[in-house]
């Protein structure tokens, strides 16, 4: 099953915001590099946005459907643009630009030893850490950051119910 790429070349793509009962949201270290973010990954065709952040979820933290509870969807869809050397063609030849997210917001139980970041063989962390929500926006690479900002500004009533 290849990606879903709108017409517009974004790239349909899920975000993950899980939040612990202390009001933290983890996040993980990119593999192999020095970055930092919230769990995410493309959507596939013939996937719905709920279907592709369970699946997500499992390859990234090992975290399942059980193990969470959904408690926001993201109003709407956010976008960012991929900078020039990251820009690339799907499998289908078409030009992918930029990432157009849909997000969840989940609580988990402040239990560590639930999550796994080497459930996939394509393992997306190296490590995590609870963080406090706005810290996200800091510490993300440059182009994602008014998207994070977004993002947590919708979620952060909800991360200090969590």
């Amino acid at each position: 099953m290849s990606d879903l790429i709108f017409d517009d070349g974004y790239r349909a793509n899920v975000g993950i915001v899980i939040c612990n009962p202390s009001g933290k949201v983890f996040f993980g270290k990119r593999r192999y590099q020095s970055g930092w973010q919230f769990p995410q990954g493309g959507i596939k065709e013939g996937e719905s946005p709920k279907t592709a952040m369970w699946r997500e979820l499992l390859e990234e933290t090992g975290l399942r459907k059980e193990d969470t509870k959904l408690i926001k969807t993201s109003n709407n869809w956010y976008q960012y643009d991929l900078p020039k050397k990251n820009i690339r063609k799907s499998g289908k030849g078409i030009r992918v630009i930029g990432q157009r997210q849909k997000w969840f917001l989940l609580k988990v139980p402040d239990v560590s030893d639930l999550i796994s970041l080497d459930h996939s063989p394509e393992q997306e962390f190296d490590s995590w850490k609870w963080i406090e929500p706005t810290s996200s926006i800091d510490r993300v690479i440059e182009f994602k950051k008014q998207v994070y900002k977004n993002v947590i500004d919708e979620f952060i009533p909800f991360i200090k119910e969590c």
